[in-house]
């Protein structure tokens, strides 16, 4: 399976609002901006990252990806075509090209069903016209392409450990041979030894089938491990966007920055004042015209408060939304 090097998803201006219940009926309706104008772009056979703290905006950007929320404004493009304006009978076809890991190994799978059959499940909307033959050497095949054996299709996911369960996940999302793999928090929920064993498996299945990962996670580590790219995100916006590389070791904006500093360093050479973030995040119901770090950032100036930062290049294909770079 091979794309051709060219975007597998192009995203313009996402943004996504919810409408709270009102308390009383002559409250006027408040809404929570899940995501603001969020731009970015994923080409074949890449990953990239999406880091932030919780309640930033990861997942429901993972959401959206898929077509499972639908958008406020902007625009969406995967493989060419905008799922969000599809009719539902196009949609369920195109669905095979883009497959998604949920972040629970073991809520995600329906535990009444084998894993022959969770496995083989999208093939049903995807590929209704294999002969049973073909639908179970598919399944065989990709079981195999993740370490498991043909004789687990007739086993049960309580069968299986929190690893397997993950592994049978992935499967479930390879089986229809998608461009893209949408992971939110693939490893979160596993153990240590175990996160670095499901790491190794999908940049090895990047190298077979040429899949693209969008990555959500809270672990820079884990990103800096999988990802070609990262973006930052915070409070719905991306603050920072850019190679992995160039991130890690030149970060611009003060929230990446405190992100990574807030990763334990084991070598005491390495270790270095902490720029520890004050104060909470903003209520993000409310809007203001200036900077959303405004208010935690150790560096704000006065205009920080009163005009809101555009992504501006910092060095080539990697951008910030900050005043002062």
């Amino acid at each position: 399976m091979t794309f051709a090097d060219a975007p597998v998803v192009e995203a313009e201006g996402l943004t996504r609002h919810y409408t709270l219940p009102r308390e009383r009926l002559t409250a006027a309706p408040q809404r929570v901006f899940a995501l603001n104008q969020v731009s970015l772009t994923v080409r074949a056979g890449r990953s990239l990252g999406v880091v932030g703290e919780s309640g930033c905006g990861k997942s429901t950007l993972a959401r959206c990806v898929m077509a499972l929320e639908p958008l406020t404004a902007g625009t969406l493009h995967i493989l060419g075509k905008d799922p969000h304006v599809m009719r539902a009978w196009t949609l369920r076809r195109h669905r095979r090209n883009f497959q998604m890991v949920f972040q629970d190994p073991f809520g995600s799978l329906d535990p009444r069903h084998t894993v022959g059959r969770i496995v083989a499940e999208p093939l049903d909307v995807a590929e209704k016209w294999l002969k049973p033959d073909d639908r179970r050497g598919r399944v065989r095949e990709v079981l195999e392409s993740v370490g498991l054996k043909e004789a687990d299709m007739s086993k049960y996911p309580h069968e299986f450990s929190g690893g397997q369960r993950q592994r049978v996940a992935i499967a479930r999302a390879l089986v229809t041979r998608p461009a893209l793999i949408v992971a939110d928090e693939p490893v979160s929920a596993l153990d240590v030894s175990v996160q670095a064993q499901v790491l190794n498996l999908l940049q090895d299945l990047q190298d077979l089938y040429g899949v693209t990962y969008l990555l959500i996670s809270h672990d820079l580590a884990v990103v800096k491990y999988v990802c070609h790219e990262v973006a930052v995100m915070y409070l719905g916006r991306i603050v920072e966007y850019g190679p992995t590389e160039g991130i890690f070791t030149n970060a611009t904006h003060p929230y990446t920055r405190a992100l990574l500093d807030a990763v334990p360093k084991l070598s005491p050479s390495r270790r270095r004042a902490r720029s520890a973030l004050k104060g909470m995040v903003p209520d993000p119901t409310e809007t203001n015209p200036g900077c959303p770090f405004a208010d935690r950032c150790p560096l704000v100036e006065s205009q920080c408060r009163s005009q809101a930062p555009e992504l501006r290049e910092v060095a080539p294909g990697h951008v910030a939304a900050c005043h002062l770079v």
